[in-house]
């Protein structure tokens, strides 16, 4: 798959964090699209979840915040990613609170028929157990919920 969800640092502090000596910069998921014959991302528009400030994304984990700028006709909202994907889909991503990123993963793998590809629902700890639901791509435009559960292991 040429795209990939990836987190990138604002310069905003989450209210938790600021009374803190070090500041805890707040990071978001974002959504790229990568350009396999060069290895490269493809540039892209984001906002912040959190400050609404615009980020240039130009690489993996690395973004350039666009100065004065906080809003910006080429961030894609929410609503421009959900009207390109069928309803049923969208029902189902409103009921688990997706976020942009999640809805433009869906929309890729739907526009490039990447058959079996999976996206996470939703997935919480219970020691070391992530336990959670993903949504399945089958051909033909179905979709299947599916149930998992995995150990992780730190050393």
């Amino acid at each position: 798959m040429n795209a990939v969800k990836h987190t990138v640092e604002c310069h905003c502090v989450l209210p938790q964090y600021r009374d803190r000596k070090d500041p805890v910069y707040h990071k978001f998921v974002v959504f790229s699209e990568l350009d396999a014959q060069a290895d490269t991302v493809l540039p892209s528009y984001s906002q912040c979840n959190n400050c609404g400030t615009v980020h240039k994304v130009y690489d993996i984990c690395k973004s350039e915040i666009i100065a004065g700028k906080d809003e910006s006709a080429t961030v894609e909202r929410l609503s421009d990613v959900a009207m390109s994907l069928p309803t049923n889909l969208v029902e189902l991503f409103e009921s688990y609170s997706l976020e942009v990123p999640d809805y433009m993963m869906a929309r890729y793998i739907l526009d490039n028929r990447i058959w079996d590809a999976t996206l996470v629902l939703s997935k919480e700890q219970e020691g070391e157990k992530i336990n959670g639901k993903i949504l399945r791509f089958l051909e033909n435009g179905r979709f299947r919920v599916e149930s998992f559960s995995r150990q992780e292991y730190f050393e």
